[in-house]
């Protein structure tokens, strides 16, 4: 019995791979609405550094009054997850009267990322992120 193998030029496959992926991605963040909170605005930060689309989100303390406004928050990737094991955290600030709200700086454990960073890929970060909630509409 002869056995027939199908091949496929691997190169073929990466090249519709990353055009697939940069479509789905950049269609499902322009739909999303701008946040209008403090709070709203640290959650779309956190799960655009995370990359993720659903996030457990436990305790949240807002800042709006404060110069610069900000937030913080613990949260989850795991929805399944028990209060007791929301630990992860993220702070936010951003800029004062900005409309829509822009992140100025943000900090995940214990990195902070922010356009003046000493780090290039931290700076790389920031701007991604940046550029993520000026798409929104």
């Amino acid at each position: 019995m002869k056995r027939h193998l199908l091949t496929i030029p691997l190169l073929s496959l990466l090249a519709v791979a990353p055009a697939h992926a940069q479509q789905s991605s950049t269609g499902s963040v322009t739909t999303e609405a701008r946040p209008t909170t403090v709070e709203d605005a640290c959650i779309f930060v956190a799960k655009s550094m995370l990359m993720v689309k659903d996030l457990k989100i436990g305790v949240v303390q807002a800042f709006p009054e404060l110069d610069p406004p900000g937030a913080r928050l613990t949260y989850s990737t795991r929805m399944d997850s028990e209060p007791q094991d929301i630990t992860d955290e993220i702070e936010c600030q951003f800029e004062r009267g900005a409309e829509p709200l822009q992140v100025t700086r943000f900090c995940m454990d214990v990195t902070c990322y922010a356009a003046n960073s000493e780090e290039p890929e931290e700076r790389r970060r920031f701007e991604e992120v940046r550029a993520l909630m000026q798409r929104l509409k």
